[in-house]
């Protein structure tokens, strides 16, 4: 059983004034949208979010808007797309809001840079050996409880205990693996941030994992390059494919980790030789042309190997994708 969704994205830019401010300031916005498929082809939800985003670009959104904070501007665009929708909308370099799922939510993109090791691998596994990461970090919350000025505020003073550490001399990260520590932030977060949704670490810019206080997701991503049929002439374009696989299950206590993301990558290489430069239309077993029977032919190779798997994202392109969500976990949020 699976939900098949379609994913489109558009970006402008656009200036304007919020509330309190006496001048008005810029920034480059971008929106992604999903929608189930049955309700919207991906045509017509990328052509509508575009023609949205048009009237903005290059323009001052309170002409438009009477309030042109994020969450306006968030369900002004959603409101013109053709069928119920989830949508994420960057209003900053590294900030913005993400309608989805009945919720209103704010969230931060932020950084630490620390080292680490993991101390329960196999002898020879490379996360065993002392090394360290740029980690990643996004902080969700109830919109209307905590915006980026309270996430950024929340932040500072973890931050101040990670960045530039040794994160296994920290009181609970003897085992810092990324579900551990989106688990350790969610926990001193959690009571001291109203409205917090989840946590997410990266610790590439390839993996990470997400913390809700309930269930523990990681994802890992590849690019693969392939041609795909064109029209019924028999021609071929292609697209820089990008797959992000999507896993849903418990913590191993002993491990850390809902799975190894270096293990998730070995399962996928066989089904990731036959989709890399290759026509995908030859692919034994696949009924359709287009993205979303390639998702699905994915699943089906990958899911016997990766029971955990809860979610496939494949992007022809920034702005144009599909997205399958599995029984496993059907609240996936968009981000």
């Amino acid at each position: 059983m699976h939900a098949s969704f379609v994913l489109a994205g558009a970006g402008f830019e656009a200036a304007r004034r919020l509330p309190g401010q006496d001048r008005f300031h810029g920034h480059s916005f971008r929106a992604l949208a999903r929608c189930d498929s049955q309700n919207s082809s991906q045509s017509a939800l990328q052509a509508a979010l575009r023609q949205a985003a048009a009237a903005f670009d290059y323009a001052e959104i309170n002409q438009a808007l009477a309030d042109a904070d994020d969450l306006s501007l968030a369900h002004h665009l959603r409101a013109a797309l053709p069928a119920p929708a989830a949508l994420s909308l960057r209003a900053a370099p590294h900030s913005g809001v993400l309608l989805d799922n009945g919720q209103e939510l704010s969230w931060i993109n932020v950084q630490f840079e620390a080292a680490h090791q993991l101390p329960n691998v196999p002898p020879g596994h490379k996360c065993g050996r002392l090394h360290g990461h740029g980690f990643g970090v996004r902080l969700v919350a109830d919109a209307r409880r905590a915006g980026r000025a309270e996430l950024e505020a929340a932040w500072a003073p973890l931050r101040q205990r990670l960045h530039h550490r040794y994160l296994n001399d920290i009181e609970g990260l003897a085992n810092p693996t990324s579900e551990v520590l989106a688990h350790w932030l969610y926990q001193r977060l959690d009571g001291a941030l109203p409205g917090l949704a989840w946590v997410e670490v990266r610790e590439t810019h390839s993996a990470g994992s997400q913390y809700d206080g309930q269930r523990f997701r990681i994802w890992k991503e590849q690019r693969f390059e392939s041609a795909m049929p064109l029209d019924a002439a028999g021609n071929y374009s292609g697209h820089s494919y990008l797959v992000r696989l999507m896993l849903t299950g418990s913590l191993d206590r002993t491990m850390g980790w809902v799975l190894d993301f270096g293990d998730v990558k070995d399962r996928f290489k066989p089904i990731y030789r036959q989709l890399d430069h290759n026509p995908l239309d030859k692919l034994a077993g696949l009924y359709r042309n287009d993205s979303a029977a390639v998702a699905e032919w994915v699943h089906a190779q990958l899911s016997p190997l990766v029971p955990e798997l809860s979610r496939i994202d494949l992007m022809e392109d920034d702005d144009s994708g599909v997205s399958l969500l599995f029984r496993h976990d059907m609240r996936w949020p968009l981000l």
